[in-house]
């Protein structure tokens, strides 16, 4: 019997999921067994991280005894000790779900000489759990451990390493010149760096005075046409007796800024909400996400956090959809700031993730559906 497919959101999603991205899966494939350096420029929500960890690692690490994928996250670091923690979770979590036991201590023990390690069971799972205990008290120095480990298990094993949110690293002193040096001494290791901020990734990247200036074959992901989402949508509106008119599929996703995460999480609703037997029409998406919005009782929190002037930039940025230029007069005119205040609340935004930035369409708010929440608030 076939598994009914629903739409998958706010989780990492594997191939049976992935909408019409083969092409890329392709390319990066073939880039992780060359061991390229790859620095890939996507917005949040985009699905980069379920591409190139869930799927692109997986398939790599399926290619051989010998390969090898470590992924770390590094999404909102702010001191060495956080990425040394993220460093450690990384870790332990690759050895743990790729060695067993008895391989860990017979071999792999051998190249983690900054720790002692210790295996347990993990009481939710039942299977071995990896810890390591490091041997120094500051974490500058462990982090240099972590480093080494894994260019000592880069000399066994085939490895593709992923750095995930690796923009945050910029809020952290010093750690830009810690990973470039790290980065270096890696030969023919597959490097994935994934990140959202692109504000931050053009300095760490383009401005020739940063540590990691020109590293790394830039690449992106590109918005997912309505012709590839409709066959998408159909398969998994079918099972429960509904279709979707292209025209209506085209309004969603425009008004869901083209992000996967969000134009799912509406097809969603849309298969658990609508009535059986509808030809789901614009008229019907616009109502079913008003009733979704509503639902959002979260957003009226999260607004909390901002002031009132900042409030007033999401919404006009919300208005508009895309605002390519903030600085202009007529977006002044609009938010009725100055042009210093409006700048420096664009840089908080975009630090804490609240806008994106797109290179054609300009700022917009990171949430398809906060920013459709707050056109009425």
């Amino acid at each position: 019997m076939n598994q009914v497919k629903s739409f998958k959101y706010d989780v990492l999603i594997g191939p049976e999921d992935l909408c019409n991205r083969e092409e890329e899966r392709k390319s990066f494939l073939s880039a992780a067994k060359k061991g390229k350096r790859v620095v890939l420029f996507a917005p949040r929500r985009y699905g980069k991280t379920s591409l190139i960890r869930n799927i692109v690692g997986l398939d790599f690490q399926k290619g051989s005894r010998k390969h090898f994928l470590l992924n770390f996250d590094l999404m909102d670091v702010r001191s060495m000790e956080s990425i040394e923690e993220r460093l450690h979770t990384g870790l332990t979590h690759a050895l743990s779900s790729h060695f067993s036991p008895k391989k860990i201590l017979a071999e792999i023990i051998g190249y983690l000489k900054g720790f002692t390690v210790q295996i347990d069971q993990n009481p939710n799972t039942g299977q071995p759990s990896v810890q390591l205990t490091s041997k120094k008290k500051e974490a500058k120095k462990n982090i240099y451990d972590y480093f080494d480990s894994i260019k000592q298990l880069s000399k066994k094993y085939k490895l593709m390493i992923v750095l995930d949110e690796f923009h945050d690293i910029a809020f952290v002193e010093g750690a830009e010149a810690l990973f470039r040096i790290f980065l270096q001494e890696l030969q023919d290791t597959a490097i994935f760096i994934l990140g959202s901020k692109r504000h931050l990734l053009k300095v760490m990247f383009q401005d020739s005075n940063a540590p990691l200036f020109h590293y790394g074959d830039e690449a992106h992901l590109y918005p997912i046409s309505v012709e590839h989402w409709l066959p998408y949508f159909q398969e998994r509106l079918h099972p429960a007796k509904l279709k979707i008119e292209e025209a209506a599929l085209s309004y969603l996703v425009k008004k869901m800024y083209d992000v996967p995460n969000a134009i799912c999480e509406v097809g969603e609703w849309l298969r658990e909400n609508v009535p059986q037997k509808t030809i789901i029409t614009k008229t019907v998406v616009e109502q079913q996400l008003s009733d979704l919005i509503q639902r959002k009782q979260s957003f009226a929190y999260l607004l909390q956090a901002y002031s009132e002037k900042e409030k007033t930039v999401l919404k006009m940025i919300s208005f508009f959809e895309f605002v390519k230029e903030p600085s202009s007069d007529n977006f002044l005119k609009t938010v009725r700031l100055p042009k210093s205040t409006t700048s420096h609340i664009i840089k908080k935004l975009l630090d804490v993730g609240a806008i994106e930035f797109e290179i054609e369409k300009g700022y917009r708010v990171s949430d398809p559906l906060l920013g459709y929440y707050l056109l009425d608030a």
